[in-house]
């Protein structure tokens, strides 16, 4: 065997590299896996997370507003809110059928969602009368912000034949607006506009 090797050492190269590209590929496998895993976790704790949020805040009392942390209480009544809408028959209906202050917050909990990377991505996904009220919400809530989000409404708005606009507009109002809700989170302010007005969902 060790002869034929040596007078062939074009075999040993082959499977040498044969060996190394199987050592990458079970690599390149074990990574593949990890990463599903992690992602498939993170979804596990999110589901959990909200789970158990959606039961702390089903029924809102003042005490317990008054005693949650703002980013806890906005994150679970937005999370009520969405169930009431998404099981009923007609989700525009349900929606209307919430006060305003309520249809803020359920607004605001998609521009925090879908959002999150770009704002973009949150028009892109959204449209009347989401869209409309997520305005009204920020620009009562975050009025920093309402600048670069007040400029993309009227970019995605398909009725508005006036306002043209490039990509890179697009691209700056979402870094501008990234820079605002970094340094005021929107679930911040949604738990404190919770908070002062909790009248309005007791």
């Amino acid at each position: 065997m060790a002869e034929y090797f040596a007078s062939h050492p074009y075999v040993v190269a082959i499977l040498v590299a044969l060996a190394l590209l199987t050592a990458f590929v079970c690599v390149k496998a074990a990574q593949a896996s990890a990463k599903r895993h992690a992602e498939n976790e993170k979804i596990i704790n999110k589901l959990k997370e909200d789970n158990r949020l959606r039961n702390k805040f089903a029924v809102l009392t003042r005490q317990l507003i008054d005693s949650s942390e703002p980013t806890e209480l906005f994150k679970g009544v937005a999370l009520n809110l969405d169930r009431q809408i998404s099981d009923a028959e007609d989700m525009e209906q349900a929606f209307a059928a919430l006060n305003q202050e309520q249809r803020e917050i359920y607004a605001l909990c998609y521009v925090a969602e879908d959002g999150r990377e770009r704002l973009s991505d949150f028009f892109a996904a959204n449209g009347s009368p989401l869209t409309d009220t997520a305005l009204e919400a920020v620009k009562k809530l975050l009025p920093a912000a309402a600048e670069p989000f007040g400029k993309e409404f009227l970019a995605f708005d398909g009725n508005d034949e006036t306002t043209s606009f490039v990509q890179s507009d697009i691209e700056q109002w979402d870094l501008d607006f990234a820079a605002v809700i970094a340094a005021s989170p929107i679930e911040q302010a949604g738990g404190a506009y919770i908070a002062a007005n909790a009248d309005k969902f007791i």
